[in-house]
């Protein structure tokens, strides 16, 4: 074997070893941003899974809210039809003109008037202070549910960046993941003070009204007049 042969020969070596080695950093990098996109899509899937939790959380709620201003609804209702049935007889009583007759009665049917009207607005504030809280809950619960779709289909393309091993669709993910992580965010900042300022509301409302209700379940006029009934009462049997 001459010179040259040996020549040919060494750079056949020295080119077979760049090309080996040009392999094995491939492979390195193909397993590194397997690694990255394998940990994306688990940061996803986390994501994803507790947008789902916070959807069906903020349904629930919703629900809840939904009952108890029905219930709420209800009271006013009842104290509304309770104030226009004692001033319709407060009408009938001016229209007989018995008021000189039974003076005494009559005011205490314009303070029971003025009583259910008292209460009947408390009732209404009240109702109308859930409203702000059932637009939160609602809100959240449609920008939970975007989220949650941004981090399934973030999944989605990621698996297919593992299987291609293209660094562009890698990309994309990351984009949808941060995404649904910004969403998630303003969500909890947007709605939670909402939320929070509005049960506050309710619970003050709600204070006020039974606080009208237990002032005026039973007055001074009613209980004497109560007494004076059952005195009369016992008197016809005794005779």
């Amino acid at each position: 074997m001459d010179a040259h042969e040996l020549m040919e020969q060494s750079e056949h070596i020295a080119h077979a070893g760049h090309e080996g080695h040009g392999e094995e950093e491939g492979h390195a990098a193909h397993s590194k941003l397997g690694t990255y996109i394998g940990l994306t899509m688990a940061i996803l899937g986390v994501l994803l899974a507790f947008c789902a939790a916070k959807v069906g959380g903020e349904r629930t709620e919703l629900v809840q809210t939904l009952v108890e201003q029905q219930n709420a609804h209800a009271k006013y209702q009842a104290q509304d039809i309770k104030h226009r049935v004692a001033f319709l007889q407060l009408q009938a009583v001016h229209a007989s003109g018995a008021t000189t007759l039974v003076k005494a009665d009559v005011l205490s049917m314009v303070k029971t008037v003025e009583r259910y009207l008292e209460e009947s607005k408390a009732a209404k504030e009240w109702v109308e202070a859930f409203d702000p809280v059932i637009s939160a809950h609602v809100t959240a619960q449609e920008h939970f549910e975007t989220a949650q779709l941004a981090a399934e289909i973030g999944i989605v393309i990621a698996s297919v960046a593992l299987l291609t091993k293209k660094k562009p669709a890698w990309y994309v993910a990351l984009l949808l993941g941060l995404g649904s992580l910004g969403m998630v965010g303003w969500t909890f900042q947007h709605t939670g003070s909402i939320m929070d300022t509005g049960e506050a509301k309710i619970r003050e409302t709600e204070k006020v009204y039974r606080d009208l209700r237990d002032a005026d379940k039973s007055t001074a006029y009613e209980a004497s007049f109560l007494e004076e009934i059952t005195k009369s009462l016992d008197a016809d049997e005794h005779h």
